[in-house]
């Protein structure tokens, strides 16, 4: 029996356009909890064995599927897996699974969940949506080592026809492994547009959603059927004929206009009466280096060094950070690459950072301040790293989580201090960086006059701004009514912001998630911001945002908006301009 003819609005993951009938799944890679056998001492030794032969069978599967991956997409996405290939021979995580083992006396199953959820629990309490992402690939190779200990190698999923997925999760593993000639795209519950499942499905060309229901899944059958927008993230449940010949249109059309997007990538992202808008990506790790080169971007906007800090015995040393540094900069030639010092916020990684666990990580010791504060060492090694890498490439530095002048004084004092060792030492640096700090609390935006002599540039994390601002939890579903960008008092902060940058002659740059949404666009350029920084896959369209209007008209909208009462009322104006300027945009 069908459902009826509904919509549902998910998260738009991967673009595209999918029309068929549905395939439920049950993901082979649910982390399922096992009994709790306990063991006897003297079978420790053969429940260790057991534990290293599956974690050695899920190596070669891996290794395996990275190179099936690579042959058939030809795609550096495939390297997805170089990462869960070191999970699998984490040490921290390996040695979890071990002591549960031994000293506790578990079986190699309850000790290898007990470690899943505990280093998954760690990520998922991050603030950061990349490194909270992480926790379920850890669950995702926990769950193939588990599989491989009760010997059930099935991974795949079968498809006797071209189908829409939908499911409450899919996993990277069981995503590489989809047939592309039989699936025409997923919906499920779980997951971000950071995640590598949708970086799988962007690679793959599979259009794709996030965040359905949770009952959705189990209320479908094979006989429904499905529109599934990965542009605006709508799922439409057995649309009449009109609906459905109505979405076949906007897929060709948009087919059409991401082929003309990718040919403009030469182009200058300037307004129609001349003014120039710097788009830069944001980079989360060094191998995604091409995507930023293939989508035209001026430089990177930001490179978070968090990952360099993740599952790590000991945390990396200058070397290590002077290699990776080193290597970005001579990959990005000419184009600036903005490093933005370790930012981890949310709850603690491991005792090699944190000290002490906090009762409000988010408003506690992170960013500037753990550096400042309670791992000065942590600070000095990163600072000393980025001296030296400086002489590679055009590098510039930021701080984040500034919330007081002292802090970049205090900064400063240790780069001073720091060039005079490396002089002492004869090792190469260079003499001053170019130093920079994220606008992302209502302190800074406040006194960003104090901030802008300073410093050499500013830029604004719209993302903490906007929760700190109005006193929200980003990551609450019962408050996400209150996150909007174009709430009138952000939008006041970001031109306070911009007005004290322009007094002092420094330029501002947005590196949160609205500098990629279209429809805010105007509003930045309209206040007077010099760069967006986003995802290497929305640049096109911001470009072609920005090449459709004139910075008169941006700059009236945003006055406009900056005298509104409400949220709503700032982001009808600003979209009003995009439909007159660019309607091919809003119309996918």
């Amino acid at each position: 029996m069908t459902q009826p003819t509904q919509t549902i609005q998910a998260i738009a993951v991967s673009p595209g356009i999918a029309i068929g009938r549905v395939l439920r799944l049950r993901s082979h890679s649910h982390l399922l909890e096992p009994e709790p056998h306990k063991l006897e001492p003297g079978e420790v030794e053969s429940e260790l064995n057991r534990f290293h032969a599956a974690q050695e069978l899920t190596r070669k599967q891996l290794t395996e599927l990275r190179e099936r991956l690579r042959a058939r997409l030809n795609s550096q996405d495939a390297d997805i897996f170089e990462a869960h290939l070191l999970l699998v021979d984490d040490k921290m995580f390996v040695g979890a699974v071990e002591k549960g083992i031994r000293e506790d006396l578990y079986t190699a199953d309850y000790a290898l969940y007990q470690a899943a959820e505990h280093f998954a629990a760690v990520f998922n309490g991050m603030e950061d949506e990349y490194l909270r992402e992480r926790g379920s690939d850890i669950r995702d190779v926990a769950a193939r080592i588990m599989d491989n200990l009760s010997e059930a190698h099935n991974h795949e999923i079968g498809l006797d026809d071209r189908r829409i997925i939908v499911g409450s999760s899919l996993s990277p593993s069981e995503t590489a492994q989809l047939d592309q000639s039989k699936v025409l795209g997923f919906a499920v519950e779980t997951g971000s547009a950071t995640c590598h499942t949708a970086i799988l499905a962007r690679s793959m060309k599979l259009p794709a959603v996030v965040g359905i229901p949770p009952e959705l899944p189990e209320s479908l059958s094979a006989a429904d059927k499905l529109i599934l927008d990965g542009y605006t993230g709508k799922i439409i449940i057995n649309p009449d004929a009109r609906t459905e010949e109505a979405y076949r249109l906007k897929a060709e059309a948009a087919g059409a206009l991401y082929n003309k997007l990718e040919q403009e990538k030469a182009l200058r992202p300037e307004t129609t009466d001349g003014f120039m808008i710097q788009l830069a990506a944001n980079l989360d790790t060094p191998e995604k280096i091409d995507e930023v080169r293939q989508s035209g971007a001026c430089g990177i906007g930001l490179f978070r060094t968090e990952y360099l800090f993740m599952n790590r015995l000991k945390v990396p040393d200058e070397e290590t950070q002077l290699d990776v540094y080193k290597n970005l900069l001579v990959a990005s030639g000419e184009h600036p690459v903005i490093v933005r010092t370790l930012d981890v916020g949310g709850d603690k990684l491991n005792s090699n950072l944190y000290r002490a666990a906090e009762q409000n990580p988010f408003l506690g010791l992170r960013g500037i301040r753990l550096g400042l504060h309670e791992r000065r060492d942590l600070l000095e090694t990163q600072l000393r790293a980025l001296l030296r890498a400086g002489i590679y490439g055009n590098l510039r530095v930021m701080l984040p989580m500034v919330s007081s002048v002292q802090e970049v004084q205090d900064v400063r004092e240790i780069l001073d201090q720091l060039t005079a060792q490396l002089d002492r030492e004869g090792k190469e640096h260079v003499s001053r960086l170019s130093l920079g700090v994220m606008i992302e609390t209502p302190a800074a935006a406040l006194l960003a006059d104090r901030f802008a002599p300073l410093v050499d540039f500013f830029s604004i994390g719209t993302n903490d701004l906007v929760q700190y601002t109005m006193a929200i939890d980003r990551s609450n579903e019962r408050v996400a009514y209150l996150y909007r960008p174009t709430h009138p008092a952000i939008l006041e902060l970001i031109r306070r912001t911009v007005e004290a940058a322009r007094q002092n002659n420094i330029w501002v740059s947005v590196c949160g998630q609205v500098a990629a949404e279209v429809r805010v666009v105007p509003l930045l350029v309209g206040l007077g911001v010099h760069e967006l920084s986003m995802p290497p896959a929305s640049i096109p369209m911001v470009r072609r945002a920005i090449r459709s209007m004139s910075m008169h008209e941006a700059e009236k909208t945003a006055q406009e908006a900056l005298r509104c009462s409400n949220s709503s009322d700032a982001l009808a104006l600003s979209e009003a301009l995009v439909r007159r300027c660019a309607p091919e945009i809003l119309n996918i």
